[in-house]
């Protein structure tokens, strides 16, 4: 009884003991030598009486070893001589933690201060290098127009030329991209283009030059130095403009532009939104003007006016909404729904009911002008939407509908089709109907009496005159079917590279490229749509009716186009991607030129009537489209990925309830 009595005090702290050793054990911790705790080495021990960290001990103390009073007496390890920490007398934190030591906090002070030298170093360099890139292309533009003076240097121009552009390109543009490689390449792509506009100019004038009889002008010495710097910058521009394109196209750098994408994308639809706005609010005047407000002739009617007022305010409306909207939605972590397209008969029902309503007013004796903006867009924006909703579909009745597409992607590859695109085809159209006429006119000698610049304007604007018919056709036949053709597919299909992930299909990137295309014909077919009522308010249904076959063209070029970015991105097979390229543009330019060849009239059409050349022009239109439309859910369903294949009655399929 009396050992039995002796033993039974000891067994629970024995107890206690190894449960509070199972405790610390499972915690990992080491012991404190004075009071058997877990303690970090930047913990205060709470039974030191001076509340001053402890030192770390030499040896850990395994806890069952120092739950004992003998052991904990035992094993209190001395101080070393040297801490690697010294904590002197801070203050302890709630949480019985100590603060860093202060040499800790100058050096991440002495960090942050190096960052803020490096960064004002980096724009320091970036302003300077852009203000010297500046200034040398100044220089040497000024000089190269020297060069072309009769009572020039042209050593020393030459030589004042090569010394601006060296050090332009080593402080300018070196220096830029030393100091900060991205704001270099987005300077370098803003570059490219005003570097091949300037090349292209200089050497279309070339020849003009060399044509002109000027007393002040080297005509000689002006053809050779125009023609070789032009030729320069041309070259340096498609350099730079294919470095940027090829980094702008990488995945890292496509984050990189979508970060700062919505904000430009939201401050260009809101400027694009405003100048719709005051368009609109111009066109709510017009509308509401008195009838003496119009002048003679249809073209000059407020419905006219109206329709024109219209296509202009869209123009620039539509995308500028779009972008704002999607802009701000973006940044501010807003998703998208999907996007179900309706079925593709509904729009073409609707757009037949537009196309009655507005002709019945156009054929009326007093046109009203209040419903013709809304039936205008209805009738330009309905078919590219109708041809978008079959590509997503594949077909114009029924049809399992794209998945993973959002309403965010579709409605962003009209915008940036319409507020990008068109300006690209615009500026390269524009240019090359301008040398074209300009090498035409130096063909026949038409500048050689020309003695000053404005002279140059009043001859071309004589080109009519100057120009044989044949020469006329041909000069619109090269923009019409080659710069038209490369610059637009190029240009409409820009939004959805910039869109395209690796996660995608060919599916998706088609519908993607058919909704680019619609947004491209709606905007076409407002502009164009213009033109049939100029003479007679009653061609307005023949006129949008053509426009909507023309947006069949753009839907599947497009189309074609966002397929050949799949491959060329997704897929890494470069050929198929140019091989489908070069059949959207050769389908784009065979359309294009039929067109040239009927209103150039040439080969004989002369002499057959206006009335003639318009059914011929309504019987290709019809062909041509219904080939496309057709077409259109054709190729979407080819693009399909195929299902996965069934697994039942395979092994696996006998496995399914096991792993279920």
């Amino acid at each position: 009884m009396d050992d039995e009595a002796a033993s039974t005090p000891a067994e629970p702290a024995a107890a206690v003991d190894a449960a509070q050793a199972r405790s610390f054990a499972l915690s990992g911790a080491s012991a404190c030598a004075r009071c058997g705790g877990s303690h970090t080495q930047r913990q205060r021990c709470p039974l030191d009486p001076t509340r001053e960290p402890i030192a770390p001990l030499v040896e850990p103390v395994p806890i069952a070893e120092a739950a004992t009073p003998a052991v904990l007496a035992a094993r209190v390890a001395p101080a070393p001589a040297r801490q690697k920490y010294d904590f002197g007398t801070a203050t302890v934190r709630t949480d019985g933690t100590v603060p860093p030591p202060a040499w800790r906090s100058l050096r991440v002070d002495a960090r942050v201060a190096r960052s803020k030298i490096r960064s004002i170093a980096k724009w320091t360099g970036a302003i300077v290098s852009t203000s010297t890139l500046f200034i040398c292309l100044v220089v040497a533009g000024t000089y190269i127009g020297n060069l072309t003076q009769a009572d020039e240097d042209a050593a020393a121009a030459l030589a004042a030329i090569f010394v601006s552009l060296a050090i332009g390109i080593v402080f300018g543009m070196g220096l830029m991209f030393v100091s900060m490689k991205t704001y270099s390449k987005v300077v370098f792509a803003a570059l490219s283009p005003f570097l091949i506009t300037a090349g292209f100019v200089m050497m279309v004038y070339a020849p003009v030059v060399r044509q002109m009889n000027t007393p002040e002008l080297a005509e000689y010495q002006a053809f050779s130095d125009l023609l070789w710097f032009g030729l320069l910058s041309v070259v340096l521009g498609i350099v730079l403009a294919a470095m940027c394109m090829r980094w702008a196209l990488r995945p890292h750098a496509i984050r990189r532009i979508a970060r700062w994408s919505r904000l430009l994308g939201s401050a260009y639809g809101v400027m694009l939104g405003i100048s719709g706005l005051f368009a609109i609010f111009g066109l709510l005047r017009l509308i509401n003007a008195e009838a003496h407000f119009s002048s003679t002739g249809a073209g000059g009617s407020v419905v006219a006016q109206a329709i024109a007022g219209t296509a202009i305010a869209m123009w620039f409306f539509v995308p500028g909404l779009i972008l704002t909207y999607h802009g701000i939605s973006a940044s501010m972590g807003e998703g998208s729904s999907e996007y179900r397209p309706p079925i593709a008969a509904f729009g073409f029902a609707l757009f037949a009911g537009v196309l009655a309503v507005g002709q019945i007013n156009m054929r009326a004796a007093s046109p009203i002008a209040a419903p013709m903006p809304l039936l205008h867009v209805a009738a330009a924006g309905l078919p590219g939407l109708t041809f978008a909703a079959m590509a997503a579909r594949g077909s114009a009745l029924r049809g399992v509908p794209v998945r993973w597409v959002t309403w965010r992607q579709f409605t962003l590859a009209i915008g940036i089709s319409m507020a990008v695109a068109t300006w690209i085809a615009i500026y390269v159209e524009s240019l090359g109907s301008a040398g074209g006429v300009l090498l035409l006119m130096v063909h026949h000698g038409a500048f050689e009496h020309v003695q000053t610049w404005s002279g140059i304007n009043d001859r071309v604007r004589d080109a009519d005159f100057v120009l044989s018919r044949n020469e006329q056709f041909v000069a619109a036949l090269i923009v019409a079917s080659v710069f038209a053709p490369l610059s637009e597919e190029f240009a409409k299909s820009l939004g959805v590279r910039f869109m395209l992930r690796r996660t995608m299909t060919r599916g998706q990137a088609f519908m993607l490229g058919a909704a680019a295309g619609a947004g491209f014909g709606f905007l076409e077919a407002m502009l164009y749509g213009l033109s049939g009522i100029q003479n007679s308010l009653g061609d307005w249904w023949q006129i949008m009716l053509l426009r909507g076959g023309s947006t069949s063209l753009h839907v599947f070029c497009t189309g074609l186009t966002g397929v050949a970015w799949w491959y060329w991105t997704v897929a890494k097979r470069s050929r198929l991607a140019v091989g489908l390229f070069g059949l959207a543009v050769f389908f784009h330019a065979s359309w294009n030129a039929a067109f040239t060849l009927l209103e150039s009239r040439i080969f004989g059409l002369d002499t057959l009537s206006d009335r003639t050349l318009e059914v011929i022009a309504y019987v290709i239109v019809a062909a041509v489209s219904s080939a496309f439309i057709v077409a259109i859910p054709i190729v979407a369903r080819r693009l399909r990925d195929a299902a996965p294949p069934s697994v039942e009655g395979t092994p696996l399929g006998e496995l399914a309830p096991w792993l279920g």
